[in-house]
């Protein structure tokens, strides 16, 4: 559920500003019950996410509260900064079982320049106290990171086990940006990444199967190395025993049952499909349109979920037909957000990045 699309922070790498067209608002009270009303059984997981940030809407704590009764887990997204011990301790009281924080940067000037309005030593402050109370409860409660990897920021990840081991982080989900515009796509980290198939299901029978041991990553040479083995593609490499696999072409979204649900109501099968948005590709930029198929203000949830329409997207992305445009996006057919090349009618699933194993939500 997306309690808002309003946020707090101005975020440099945030698709938020690549929105056309599309307003912000809090999820009222009606549309909450609604969907915890009608919500099928076989729910596992309320997740309190989306595009905005979650702790703004006046009533999180609430809704926190009551998903929880409903004997569901619950999870929720936020960015920290209106963490504070207050907030701690009632999303705590109210059954919350994990918390995810977005961390972008381990060094405060490389986080302030990423989280525009946030400050690192805040973000610390609020984890400290946060920890405090979860490990004095009698349930277990986690705690999870999302790091967005940039050109700018990649030099943090150094950083990332020592300080996910002292603030006693349990899971930690890095993802890639999204390019919106120039600037953005001078961040990426996976150009390259797209065009090969390293890891994933095209590479041939015939491909070599290389076995790596692990080694001293910090001796001379040996990084760069490495750099170069993991980039040659058309090869399955082990490592450590271990086949490095890039799960590409699936949707997670779809593959584990999710569904989302705006502030507004709408119900959109996932994040990609949940805003209308610029995508900023190779010097082009293609329109990415939302999608719905239907509204809990006046359709119960389960009943979208069981919808014909619905039901034959969800079988559409599982057997995964559609043309691979992020290997080539050079078309009008990508540029216009057009039916596919294959003839697959709108939304079609070859453009979106999650697909291809290069943006991961927690």
């Amino acid at each position: 559920m997306e309690p808002t699309s309003r946020c707090n922070l101005r975020c440099a790498m945030c698709f938020r500003n690549s929105w056309i067209g599309e307003s912000t608002g809090d999820m009222d009270e009606g549309t909450f019950q609604s969907v915890l009303e009608s919500m099928p059984n076989s729910v596992e997981t309320v997740f309190f996410g989306g595009m905005g940030e979650p702790l703004a809407h006046p009533g999180i704590v609430d809704m926190v509260r009551q998903a929880s009764a409903r004997g569901v887990k619950t999870e929720l997204l936020s960015n920290g900064s209106l963490l504070d011990e207050t907030m701690s301790r009632a999303l705590l009281d109210a059954g919350l079982d994990m918390l995810w924080l977005s961390v972008d940067g381990f060094k405060e000037e490389h986080y302030e320049n990423i989280r525009r309005n946030g400050h690192l030593a805040t973000l610390k402050e609020h984890i400290m106290a946060f920890n405090q109370l979860r490990f004095a409860m009698n349930r277990e409660v986690r705690l999870g990171l999302a790091f967005v990897i940039m050109r700018s920021n990649v030099q943090d990840l150094a950083e990332l086990p020592y300080f996910a081991s002292y603030y006693r982080v349990n899971e930690v989900n890095i993802s890639h940006v999204i390019p919106t515009d120039k600037h953005t796509e001078d961040e990426l980290l996976y150009k390259s990444v797209i065009d090969s198939d390293f890891g994933g299901d095209n590479v041939p029978p015939s491909a070599p199967r290389i076995h790596v041991p692990l080694m001293d990553w910090t001796q001379p040479g040996v990084a760069q190395a490495a750099a170069g083995l993991l980039s040659a593609g058309m090869c399955e490499i082990f490592l450590s025993g271990q086949k490095l696999h890039r799960n590409a072409r699936h949707c997670r979204f779809i593959d584990e049952g999710m569904c989302f649900v705006r502030h507004d109501g709408f119900v959109s099968p996932c994040m990609s499909l949940l805003r209308t948005s610029r995508l900023y590709w190779g010097g082009k930029t293609r329109v990415n349109q939302h999608h719905f198929f239907g509204n809990v203000q006046n359709t119960p949830l389960s009943d979208i979920w069981q919808s014909p329409d619905y039901a034959d997207f969800r079988n559409r992305v599982r057997n995964f037909e559609f043309s691979p445009c992020c290997r080539c996006s050079q078309c009008d057919n990508w540029e216009n957000s057009l039916p596919d090349c294959y003839g697959n009618n709108l939304p079609t699933c070859g453009a979106c990045l999650w697909s291809e194993g290069i943006i991961s939500c927690p």
